[in-house]
């Protein structure tokens, strides 16, 4: 049967590599070392990567069948070995090929030594046969804790290792293990049994060694260096300043008068509620004296919720007619919302900086989800609440509207925009979904999935209707939100985390900058770490989306300056996340060949 199989691929094999794309590399193989699902008995996994000119997919060929999480760890590999290298994602198709003699666990651990291999891959590097590693990758490239090193380093010594790669930390190794005693009665107690896996490592002749980056992984497997650049200066530029102040000033002016009207005719029984409010102006005003003008205008946008709230109230429970004064109330927050849809609409055609119209869209889209909301509220406090909540996001899409025009931006083809915007919203689903069963098996915090979910869904509803700008940047925020999820699963050091985070968040935006990007939207997420953000993991979430947004604005200030590459011009249809992702044909016909060369290499090998 094998020998059929065999000439049956080598007749094939000239017709399929024939419609195939342009491989820019040779295969990459790797030896992943992983344990049985139920007992602690190491295996070793081969995994070879294939990196072809593409559009962005990622294709995972598992024998036996993996559990979806190995899915999950192929497509951020593939994320952060592009981030890394400065690789556009979208310009490759990614093609992993997963072999083992036994069923083994799914892939978070092998996380590390795949983004190895797709770096070998991208940059045709050699790697080391003799090294192995275990380890979880993390969306900023910093490698997270696994489970059953031990039994991982005892199979990688029978295979012939020489070094053996561990997470941070992770040199000694306590488990629970049955102890079994022979006395009457017969017994079987559990035990904390530590092991140090370097001295392990060092008594069977290899080397065992903690990681706690992925260049330094890349290193250790291939001997290349990639650097890690970081850029320091001044995040808020005076043009930046500029910009905000006025906004600032304006939105604080309104607050206080909408105070005084309140105040005129405020119910009794709501006037402590409404004197509570001076504080929030203060602190605004703070911010302002201070010069953090979009910190202010964040503080001034929920003080308006609050006062309209108040006053809208205070006016409902005077009114004779109590529905009326409602439907009125509703017509006149619709009022604003088409108000809003044509000051998007004018910077859309305006060629509006990409991230002003991206924020407008997407805070008009929560205006829109409010006032339906409203609709269906189940009080008339709640009714009035969401009504001025839409009323405020809608005035808020019309400033970042107003702030994409300073400046100008470039004319971006509407198909880019589509494509990546779908593009941008698959791969956030990918990792959400990775996520969310990360999570739930380590006992992460769950909250930080449902977040993720609220900005994919309103991400969704944006490429339905057309606001791709803004469906790419939340994308982007719940890619953020997942991949601080994974990232703070069983994380030792929270204050590292953050100083981490804060320096790449710093350095994307200057990059951004010197690529002929203004990332306004960029830099106010990093004010907003700086000053407003309620805890650290709030600011990691801050910067880690200043980041993505600056490289983002970076990439599309780079594609105003040349030709848009293969695929990426080409509009690609949008699913939804039930819906499969679709495959090409060319992505087809590279798989089988994959599948094809593999096939002869095992056979030969």
């Amino acid at each position: 049967m094998e020998k059929k199989r065999l000439i049956l691929i080598l007749l094939i094999l000239p017709i399929l590599l024939s419609y195939a794309p342009h491989t820019s590399a040779a295969p990459v193989s790797v030896m992943l070392p992983a344990v049985y699902s139920s007992e602690e008995i190491g295996v070793l996994t081969n995994l070879t990567v294939w990196v072809t000119d593409g559009t962005g997919h990622v294709f995972v060929d598992t024998k036996p069948f993996a559990q979806v999480d190995m899915q999950g760890s192929a497509r951020l590999s593939s994320m952060v070995a592009c981030d890394i290298t400065g690789t556009d994602p979208e310009s490759h198709d990614f093609f992993y090929v997963i072999h083992a003699d036994s069923p083994v666990i799914g892939g978070p651990s092998a996380g590390a030594a795949m983004t190895v291999a797709t770096v070998a891959a991208l940059e045709n590097w050699t790697v080391d046969p003799g090294v192995v590693m275990t380890g979880m990758i993390n969306p900023d490239g910093s490698i997270g804790a696994v489970g059953g090193i031990p039994a991982k380093l005892n199979v990688s010594v029978r295979h012939g290792a020489h070094t053996f790669l561990i997470p941070p930390g992770q040199g000694n190794i306590t488990e629970i293990v049955q102890v079994i005693e022979q006395d009457d009665p017969f017994t079987i107690s559990d035990e904390l049994v530590t092991t140090n896996v370097i001295e392990l490592g060092a008594a069977q002749r290899v080397e065992v060694k903690e990681i706690g980056d992925i260049r330094d992984a890349v290193y250790a497997y291939t001997g290349n260096e990639i650097p890690l650049t970081i850029l320091s200066g001044e995040v808020q530029t005076r043009g930046y300043l500029d910009a905000m102040q006025p906004l600032a000033l304006a939105l604080m002016d309104e607050t206080r008068a909408q105070y005084n009207e309140t105040d005129a005719i405020v119910d009794q029984g709501l006037e402590d509620a409404l004197i509570s409010q001076i504080q929030a102006i203060g602190d605004a005003q703070n911010d302002y004296d201070m010069g953090n003008y979009y910190a202010s205008m964040s503080r001034s946008f929920s003080t308006m919720i609050n006062i309209r709230r108040i006053g809208w109230y205070s006016l409902y429970l005077d009114s004779d007619d109590k529905d009326k004064y409602l439907s009125n109330l509703t017509v006149c927050v619709e009022d604003e919302i088409a108000d809003a849809e044509l000051a998007v609409s004018e910077a859309r055609s305006d060629n509006g900086i990409l991230e002003g119209v991206g924020a407008a869209e997407s805070r008009l889209t929560i205006a829109k989800e409010r006032l339906d909301w409203a609709g269906h509220a189940e009080s008339a406090d709640d009714t009035i609440y969401l009504l001025a909540f839409a009323m405020e996001r809608a005035r808020s899409a019309k400033w970042w509207a107003t702030l994409s025009c300073v400046g100008g931006g470039a004319e971006i083809p509407e198909d880019l925009l589509k494509d990546r915007a779908g593009s941008y919203y698959s791969q956030s689903a990918s990792i959400l979904a990775y996520a969310e069963m990360l999570t739930s098996e380590a006992g992460g915090d769950r909250s930080w999935i449902m977040g993720a979910t609220d900005d994919l869904s309103r991400a969704r509803r944006e490429l339905r209707t057309g606001y791709y700008a803004g469906a790419i940047y939340d994308s982007l925020h719940a890619m953020v939100i997942a991949g601080t999820a994974i990232e703070l699963i069983g994380i030792a050091d929270i204050d590292e985390k953050v100083n981490r985070s804060e320096r790449a968040a710093m350095s994307a935006i200057l990059s951004a900058r010197e690529g002929g990007a203004e990332p306004i939207l960029a830099t106010s997420a990093y004010e907003h770490a700086e000053i407003l953000a309620a805890s650290d993991t709030d600011r990691i979430v801050d910067y880690g989306y200043a980041k993505m947004v600056a490289r983002t604005a970076r990439f599309f200030a780079y594609q105003d300056n040349r030709t848009a590459e293969p695929g990426t011009g080409g509009a690609r249809g949008v699913v939804d996340e039930e819906t499969a992702e679709a495959v090409g044909p060319g992505g087809h016909w590279v798989l089988t060949v994959v599948a094809a060369v593999y096939l002869l290499r095992r056979r030969y090998a």
